[in-house]
């Protein structure tokens, strides 16, 4: 039996407005709203669902299609999003509008419009009676926006393992399209920068602020800080990294060649940066993956501007390159804070990196080459982080690969409305990933 791909266009894009219309901003979260919505559509296929909820209002629903003994492959999205400043915005952020093609709404991008295409996928994997070799599992989870997952997949791998039980996962972070002198290139995530977030307190004698002192706990926090923030740390280049910016080069004049590989090399890479055909947002990405990172962000200290405290706080944001360690990462920025300065650890996730030579990397690669045969697809690691964070660190061995396919227009702003007002996507790029995601999943797991 073939597929209508008109009719699915309909009910995918019906199924991403029902998203869209249901506020899952987090906090509070409140996806069980979504759970609920997709419990009652795999429920009506006559797919045994199983809904859970880590706390009132925080729902997670999953699903499975049993298949041979093959590990599994998981279907991963996440349905909470982030705030939105509705006065900003051109239409109803949660209104799920559909207009000259295009969805509005928060999550459209980030990431209900997955949501909705793998469900899609999950859906017609069933009505076509795709003889699978290994189990398929949907799963649709809470709270991956607030950065600690406590309440969806992570929740799920501690308290409901088996639901999740998958060696191999597809999720958000790639299949972002890109041009560099004419040739094109879809990415394929394989890594992201591991987080470190940490607090530096200094202490000092209190005092009245009209009889300063050397022991003022503001004055040491504010030389560690500049100390810190203005060193260069050293480079940590790992290989997705390498491995994006040689296959790139593969297909690049000599001189734009050279330049992307001499970003590797430590004592050229910043000319070399300076030379890429990139934007400056990718010019600025790639500098912060070469390296460990450190933002400080936040800063306490004080009550009264007459009072010279006893104690000053920065928290400070920081980034792993693949390889590094919580211990390696302290070590390294250590000399540049002393050691009168106490460094308090209030977040750490190591860096991840998947391996492009899995067979589900692969698969990605030749389904891409054949809806796209001038393309190429490159490995990608983000200085950011998705729901691969909380799965890894307690499953090491599994191999998540950001891949939403996605084709951007020239002029088009599509992509830079992530997290930001009007965000929408394209009915046109829902149905590429719809297709393309379908296919790799029938070529991955279809039995042969």
């Amino acid at each position: 039996m073939g597929i209508d791909w008109h009719d699915v266009e309909k009910e995918v894009t019906g199924y991403l407005q029902d998203l869209l219309r249901f506020n899952t901003t987090n906090p509070p979260g409140n996806e069980i709203l979504c759970a609920e919505y997709l419990d009652g559509v795999l429920t009506r296929e006559g797919i045994e669902a199983q809904m859970t909820e880590s706390e009132p209002g925080r729902g997670n629903v999953t699903a499975r299609l049993s298949g041979g003994n093959e590990p599994a492959l998981m279907l991963l999205g996440h349905t909470d999003v982030v705030a939105v400043e509705p006065d900003k915005w051109s239409r109803d952020p949660f209104g799920g509008d559909l207009v000259d093609g295009y969805l509005w709404g928060r999550g459209a991008l980030d990431m209900k419009n997955m949501v909705a295409a793998e469900l899609m996928v999950f859906l017609l994997l069933k009505r076509q009676g795709i003889a699978l070799n290994r189990d398929v599992i949907y799963a649709a989870t809470a709270d991956e926006e607030a950065g600690k997952g406590n309440h969806g997949v992570g929740w799920l791998i501690d308290n409901h393992p088996e639901q999740v039980d998958a060696l191999y996962v597809l999720t958000e972070g790639g299949g972002t399209d890109f041009d560099v002198n004419g040739k094109h290139f879809y990415t394929c995530q394989t890594g992201q920068k591991g987080i470190f977030r940490f607090r530096l307190q200094a202490k000092g004698s209190p005092g009245h602020g009209s009889r300063p002192h050397d022991d003022n706990a503001v004055v040491k926090l504010s030389k560690a800080i500049g100390t810190l923030g203005a060193a260069k740390l050293p480079m940590h280049s790992c290989q997705t990294l390498k491995a994006f910016l040689n296959g790139v080069a593969d297909t690049q004049d000599h001189e734009t060649a050279q330049a992307l590989r001499d970003v590797l090399d430590e004592d050229k890479s910043e000319a070399a940066l300076k030379a890429l055909p990139f934007d400056e947002e990718t010019v600025s990405s790639l500098r912060a993956l070469l390296r460990n990172t450190v933002s400080p962000t936040l800063l306490q200290a004080g009550s009264k501007i007459n009072v010279i405290p006893a104690e000053a706080t920065a928290y400070i944001d920081g980034r792993l390159a693949p390889g590094q360690t919580d211990k390696s990462f302290e070590a390294e920025i250590r000399p540049y804070i002393g050691d009168e300065i106490e460094l308090i650890v209030d977040q750490y996730s190591p860096p991840l990196e998947a391996d492009t030579g899995s067979p589900l990397y692969q698969t990605v690669v030749e389904v891409m080459g054949e809806h796209d045969p001038n393309a190429l697809v490159v490995p990608s690691i983000m200085t950011g982080g998705t729901d691969a964070k909380h799965i890894c660190p307690r499953r090491p061995e599994t191999q998540v690969l950001g891949f939403m396919p996605h084709r951007q227009k020239e002029g088009e702003e599509e992509m830079n409305l992530i997290h930001g007002h009007d965000e929408r996507t394209s009915v046109e790029n829902l149905m590429f990933a719809t297709k393309i995601l379908y296919d790799v999943t029938c070529r991955f797991c279809e039995k042969t």
